[in-house]
């Protein structure tokens, strides 16, 4: 029961990106689902989390689509709490924009 309670907050955690311009997360699934979070522009990071028994496992998805190993572990709310704030940070700082001087 505490496993279902932790996807739940997690989950909910990770859709706030949705917050931020241009980005998507994608639900897809239920207690054995996937997240998606896209990103419209090219060469801003993307993510695809897994659900296992009892964690999230991030793998990050390249510009063609493909996945790396795995990343990240989001155990605990809070985790997905720092994995939201970097990703703000790592979208802030992305390759191919303008520079804001």
């Amino acid at each position: 029961m505490k496993a279902k309670i932790s996807q739940k907050l997690i989950t909910n955690r990770l859709k706030s990106l949705e917050e931020l311009p241009e980005v998507s997360v994608e639900l897809t699934g239920n207690t054995n689902g996937t997240i998606r979070i896209t990103h419209a522009n090219h060469h801003a990071p993307e993510f695809l989390f897994r659900w296992t028994p009892d964690h999230f496992v991030g793998y990050f998805i390249d510009g063609n689509g493909n996945q790396s190993q795995a990343v990240v572990s989001l155990y605990t709310p809070l985790a997905a709490i720092q994995f939201v704030s970097a990703y703000v940070m790592l979208n802030e700082i992305r390759a191919n924009q303008e520079a804001n001087l």
